[in-house]
């Protein structure tokens, strides 16, 4: 296998984790298909009720011009299903798509082409731009609310990682720009870094944030890019799958707090406030504001009865992530 940087394009491998959701999978493998460059391989993780994904996948084995693999997920877990199947690959690259993502032409193509320019490798992972849901610059209400949940802020929140690690979305630009974080639905790490990182298994279920989790802790040590070339379509269907609101907004404050105390070592009672002003004021009035899967008032309602729940399990040690280390000590 030729090592990236000796004039060869790197090798790519493709992770997909799905659920129930086969028609909008059939969408994403066929626009992989269509790509200019294509990857070596595709992995298909399952965590679906019923055989309809495997099918799928069974069907267009032979039609598609990249071997395709479809694993059974161990654990309905977005996190533990993307390090499942990132066992099976050993590209020089490895991509993460979501299932209901649809790549223009070129996608793979310019992010290979970065990675090929970094000859020393200081770039651990290179994402790409959702053409729908790209970073604009908030209202003059909104920075000031911001500012009391993240504190005062010098240049643009573009791709910033910021506060109690509140992450926002990277600038719509065709030249590779810094980010602090990158999104796991339109991302390349080079492999070898990946494998020294990997999700944290102790982000279940839908996994809120485990892409921030693991980006910025590879921030510490190399560089995160995203470009504007490399681009996407999100058919964004997390709305139509979440089944528990209550327990989506418990997972959404634990995470992020995770990621606040733990990755970004933001430890001070200044940041728990922040933390709390994010989650209690400012995200509910964001939603409702800007409308979007999660700005219905009764999910609202929901989503802000399960974040007092998961702060309680934070002041009390009992947050998924607490009792996942102390698992890890005890054995």
């Amino acid at each position: 296998m030729a090592l990236i940087g000796e004039g060869t394009p790197p090798s790519s491998g493709v992770v997909i984790v799905t659920r129930d959701r086969p028609s909008v999978l059939r969408e994403c493998i066929l626009s992989l298909a269509s790509q200019s460059l294509r990857p070596e391989l595709v992995v298909v993780v399952d965590a679906s009720d019923d055989g309809a994904t495997f099918s799928l996948v069974r069907e267009h084995i032979s039609e598609v011009p990249f071997q395709l693999f479809y694993l059974a997920a161990e654990a309905r877990s977005a996190a533990r299903q993307r390090n499942q199947g990132a066992r099976s690959v050993t590209t020089d690259l490895l991509f993460f798509l979501d299932d209901d993502v649809v790549l223009e032409d070129g996608f793979i193509s310019n992010i290979v082409e970065v990675f090929e320019r970094d000859t020393q490798k200081l770039v651990g992972g290179v994402g790409g731009t959702v053409v729908n849901e790209v970073y604009t610059a908030p209202s003059r209400l909104n920075s000031l609310l911001l500012r009391f949940c993240i504190g005062p802020v010098q240049g643009s929140y573009a791709g910033r990682l910021l506060g109690p690690a509140l992450n926002f979305l990277p600038a719509d630009t065709p030249e590779p720009q810094s980010v602090d974080w990158l999104r796991s639905g339109c991302v390349a790490y080079r492999r070898e870094v990946f494998a020294e990182f990997l999700f944290s298994n102790s982000f279940q279920g839908y996994s809120f944030a485990e892409d921030v989790h693991l980006s910025a802790r590879i921030a510490k040590r190399f560089k995160l890019l995203s470009t504007g070339r490399a681009r996407l379509y999100h058919k964004s269907l997390g709305g139509r799958t979440h089944r528990d609101w209550t327990a989506l907004g418990e997972m959404i404050i634990c995470n992020r707090h995770e990621i606040m105390v733990h990755v970004l070592q933001r430890r001070a009672f200044l940041h728990y406030i922040r933390l709390v002003l994010a989650e209690f004021i400012y995200s509910p009035a964001a939603s409702m504001w800007n409308g979007g899967q999660w700005g219905h008032p009764g999910r609202t309602a929901l989503m802000t009865w399960g974040k007092l729940r998961g702060l309680a399990k934070i002041i009390t040690g009992r947050s998924p992530h607490d009792l996942a280390r102390t698992a890890t000590v005890q054995s």
